[in-house]
């Protein structure tokens, strides 16, 4: 049975350690229309798309995790809606582990609610596949980025995801051509990554359809039972690659792109219309990386209505600027 999640910070392990199957739900290519019974017109065309294509599929429940002002009220929205879901109070604060291990336990009894079986064998199992599959991305997208299989990888058994990536692996070829820094929240749309490796860059990202999925720092310590395994997984989330929606000590999201802008021509601020939480680092971003020397635009998108010719005009541009 299929659990759906919208955001990277969900504990795709646990679902998976139950028996279920985790599935990432993206905004569908489709018109949307049941949705805008339940949602805003001027909502994010990422929670309005997911919705529809929710309305429109069999899912057995739905996972939200606390993010953006946004999503927080899907979990509302889609309870109305008449679905089964359970919220995870995920900090916004990063560093309160206690505080997110008791969210985790919480969790595993709705699991089990929901006729699921966690145990530490089970999740130990899962934590190894997973963490299989996140350095396999890793190797691929150091590669040649695949955001076709990435996409995929979210959304298919992970044994299936790992066998998909090997095959990937085999045929990737690295290729040198200026790089391109793609930041922003989600874009689920393949065709849209084509067209700047069509118009000759090479691909870094910092996208949660994108390294957000797969970029963790590991806890260093071996979990011995389930309750150690639960902090294994909170420190693993704790410390992935970091998202705007969170507060951080330090400037630590703000180094982390500038670390990945370092080797690059340019940087893409390629986001989602109304995501506030991407626009309002966007000003104090654009202004540090003109500073460094980078090309710096920002393309706005709205699902499913993508003018791949517009994109495609203003990716060669900002190739042409950079020769």
């Amino acid at each position: 049975m299929k659990i759906g999640y919208l955001c990277t910070f969900t504990p795709k392990e646990l679902i998976h350690s139950a028996g279920f199957l985790p599935f990432r739900v993206f905004a569908t290519d489709k018109p949307i229309n049941r949705a805008s019974a339940y949602i805003q017109s001027y909502a994010c065309s990422q929670a309005r798309g997911s919705l529809e294509f929710a309305l429109e599929d069999d899912f057995y429940a739905f996972v939200f995790t606390r993010c953006c002002d946004t999503l927080m009220r899907l979990t509302d929205i889609f309870e109305f809606a008449g679905k089964r879901v359970h919220n995870i109070e995920f900090p916004t604060k990063i560093g309160n582990v206690e505080y997110y291990v008791r969210e985790l336990k919480d969790f595993v009894e709705v699991l089990r609610a929901w006729g699921g079986e966690v145990n530490y064998e089970s999740l130990m199992e899962s934590l190894r596949l997973y963490r299989e599959l996140e350095e396999k991305l890793k190797l691929l997208f150091s590669l040649s980025p695949d955001y076709e299989t990435v996409i995929k990888a979210q959304q298919i058994d992970v044994r299936k995801a790992i066998e998909l990536v090997d095959e990937k692996i085999r045929d990737a070829k690295r290729v040198e051509k200026p790089k391109v820094l793609i930041t922003g929240s989600v874009c689920p749309y393949p065709e849209v990554y084509k067209i700047f490796i069509d118009a000759g860059f090479s691909i870094k990202d910092d996208l949660c359809t994108g390294s957000r999925f797969f970029e963790y720092k590991y806890p260093n310590f071996e979990p011995k039972d389930l309750d150690s395994a639960l902090r294994y997984i909170a420190e693993k989330y704790m410390n992935k690659s970091p998202c705007p929606t969170k507060h951080y000590e330090g400037d630590r999201r703000f180094e982390y792109v500038l670390k990945l802008a370092e080797d690059c021509s340019a940087v893409v601020f390629l986001l989602v219309k109304f995501c506030d939480p991407h626009f309002f680092d966007y000003p104090q971003l654009k202004e540090i990386l003109e500073g460094m020397g980078k090309k710096v635009a920002l393309i706005e998108l709205e699902f499913p209505v993508v003018s791949l010719e517009q994109l495609r005009t203003r990716v060669e541009a900002l190739r042409e600027v950079i020769e």
